[in-house]
């Protein structure tokens, strides 16, 4: 039997985990076949490059589906699983995001599922742990306005944030292709917050909070899943101190995630640093064990498991699918950079 992952080998998704994701459903495809594969037969798996934009993610997921694929997997970035989701719904043919976070990608239809957890649920953990974690009582929030990601996430905090009692007391818009954020910056240090929220991702929050410490500004910064440990080549010194939410983290507390990390580390030399090569094991150990529920190849039957998982033990926590196909109550992992290393910090649900 088939099976497709689609990630990016190329673009500029591929900054810093390029292959990870390939790597992870490669290594769970790997544990299958040395179990005996599924339902008798061995599973093979197509990798297909969606050169990291979303014309190239629905071109892949074309190929996918032409070439007969059981069922599809794939990220990182919204726009991309969307891409990818639109395709395989009107294929009817199941889909698995393992990373990526925007609410709308389940929307698409009942074929569309994801292994991570939404925008939603880490956009309010972030503006609680803001409020009470780190007693903040004002926030101002940089929101790239051309990306729908950043948009997202920064209206979900602002709105919990507001409602946990705290004030935005500046909102900044900036465009993927600046350079110089200074105007930015001056009106948030003008507004004196006690966080600065930044739903970006890696390569220009690097510069952003870079810019920021040459400015005076002092305040702690709060990122996303879209940060990482990437962010230090842009940021260097200037990323310590400053928090952000991941999926999975080596000194979490979830032994399936250290299990499947080692063995990571067994086959490639290296350690997972980020979290796709864990969440795309578990989007294919999702599948089989849905596959292997409905007893059938048969694509409609393997939806139906689908949905009825209930507390999958996944390297990233316990999957069980809500009526959106969403993981419910997933754990949200906060680091924190120190001495241009992230460290698990605490953890949310």
């Amino acid at each position: 039997m088939r099976l497709a992952a689609i990630y990016d080998e190329t673009g500029e998704a591929s900054v810093g985990t390029a292959k990870q994701d390939f790597h992870g459903a490669a290594l769970a495809v790997e544990a299958l076949n040395a179990s005996g594969g599924l339902l008798g037969r061995r599973v093979e798996l197509v990798a297909l490059d969606n050169h990291g934009t979303p014309l190239g993610a629905r071109h892949a997921a074309l190929q996918a589906v032409e070439a007969g694929a059981l069922a599809v997997l794939g990220g990182p970035w919204s726009g991309m699983a969307t891409a990818m989701a639109e395709v395989c719904q009107q294929a009817r043919t199941p889909f698995v995001a393992s990373i990526a976070t925007h609410p709308g990608v389940t929307r698409i239809g009942e074929w569309i599922f994801r292994v991570c957890y939404t925008d939603d649920q880490q956009g309010e953990l972030l503006a609680r742990f803001a409020r009470f974690g780190l007693s903040a009582t004002t926030a101002a929030v940089l929101v790239n306005v051309g990306n729908a990601y950043s948009q997202g996430l920064a209206a979900i905090f602002s709105q919990a944030f507001i409602a946990a009692g705290g004030r935005i007391v500046c909102e900044q818009g900036f465009k993927s292709n600046d350079t110089d954020y200074s105007g930015e910056l001056a009106a948030v240090a003008a507004a004196a917050p006690d966080v600065v929220f930044l739903p970006s991702y890696a390569l220009e929050s690097g510069h952003i909070v870079r810019q920021a410490a040459s400015m005076g500004i002092t305040a702690p910064f709060l990122g996303g899943d879209g940060w990482g440990p990437t962010m230090v080549e842009t940021g260097r010194g200037a990323v310590n101190g400053h928090f952000y939410t991941t999926h999975w983290h080596p000194d979490a507390p979830l032994a399936a995630g250290k299990d499947i990390a080692r063995a990571y580390q067994e086959a490639h030399g290296r350690d997972p640093v980020q979290p796709d090569a864990i969440l795309a094991y578990d989007a294919v150990m999702v599948l089989a064990d849905a596959i292997r529920r409905a007893g059938s190849l048969d694509r409609n039957a393997i939806r139906t498991a689908l949905e009825k998982t209930r507390d999958f033990p996944g390297g990233t926590g316990n999957i069980t699918f809500d009526a959106d196909r969403n993981p419910m109550g997933k754990e949200v992992s906060i680091l924190r950079f120190e001495n241009g290393q992230t460290i698990f910090f605490t953890a949310f649900r």
